[in-house]
C-alpha cells in the first residue's frame, strides 16, 4: 500500500469514527504523536514512524534480553551473543575481520553501532507491515544479506558493506525520477545476486533514511 492510499484509508476511518462520536478524532491517535501537518501525507508517515519506532524498541529489546542471559552464562561462553537470532562470538569474528575474511551479515551487524542497528530497523518495519489481508512480506536472513519476500517474489535486500547500511530494491535504475540527484544509487544488476533488485541505495544519514522509506513504499 502506498502512502496516498494509507493516507485515504486513515481519512475514511477518522471521518467514520468521528461522526460516530460526535467529535473530531485528529490529533487522538497514538501515531498522532508522530504527526508533522506540513506534509503531503501526514497521517501515513506518522503512523509508519509510529510503526518503525516501536519495531526498533522491540528488537532492542531483544537485544537486551540477549545480552541479559549471555551475561549469565560461564566464563567461556561471555563472548557470544545473539544478532538476528544467529549465536555469533565476538572474539571469532574479530579475529576473522583482522585476517581480512568475509564476515556473514549477522556478524557485521553485531559489529555495527547502534545508529546503524537503529536504522535497519526502520527498514525492516517499513518493509514487513503490511494491511492485514493483504499478502505479507517476510524476512530471511542468510550469510550474505536480509532478503524480504512477498509471494516469492523479492521486494528487498539489506546488506552491510563496511559500516554502511544499504538496500537494494526492483527498480529501474535508469528512470528519470531517480536521476534527478535527489536519489543517488548505484546499478548492481550486473551482480547475480543483486539480479532481481538491481537499485542500490545507501542508507548512511537521516535524509537518506528517509528518502529509503520513500523508495519502500513506492515498491510496496
Amino acid at each position: 500500500m502506498s502512502n496516498i492510499e494509507l493516507q485515504n484509508k486513515i481519512d475514511v476511518e477518522k471521518w467514520l469514527e468521528s461522526e460516530t462520536k460526535h467529535f473530531d478524532m485528529c490529533g487522538s491517535y497514538d501515531y498522532c504523536a508522530f504527526c508533522n501537518k506540513e506534509e503531503y501525507t501526514p497521517c501515513a508517515n506518522a503512523f509508519e514512524r509510529m510503526t518503525a519506532q516501536r519495531e526498533a524498541e522491540r528488537l532492542a529489546a531483544l537485544e537486551a534480553e540477549a545480552a541479559a542471559d549471555a551475561a549469565a552464562n560461564d566464563d567461556d561462553e561471555a563472548d557470544e551473543i545473539i544478532s538476528l537470532g544467529k549465536v555469533v562470538d565476538i572474539e571469532t569474528v574479530m579475529k576473522k575481520k583482522a585476517a581480512r575474511k568475509s564476515l556473514s551479515f549477522a556478524e557485521k551487524y553485531a559489529l555495527s553501532d547502534e545508529i546503524v542497528k537503529e536504522r535497519y530497523a526502520v527498514l525492516k518495519a517499513a518493509l514487513t507491515d503490511t494491511p492485514k489481508g493483504t499478502p505479507k512480506i517476510k524476512s530471511r536472513i542468510s550469510k550474505q544479506c536480509d532478503t524480504y519476500r512477498r509471494n516469492g517474489d523479492i521486494v528487498a535486500k539489506i546488506t552491510i558493506i563496511g559500516t554502511s547500511l544499504r538496500i537494494n530494491l526492483p527498480l529501474d535504475c535508469d528512470a528519470p525520477e531517480f536521476n534527478t540527484g535527489k536519489m543517488p544509487h548505484t546499478d548492481t544488476g550486473h551482480k547475480k545476486v543483486y539480479a532481481e533488485v538491481p537499485f542500490q541505495f545507501k542508507v548512511n544519514s537521516k535524509l537518506a533514511l528517509k528518502r529509503a522509506l520513500t523508495l519502500i513504499a513506492l515498491v510496496k
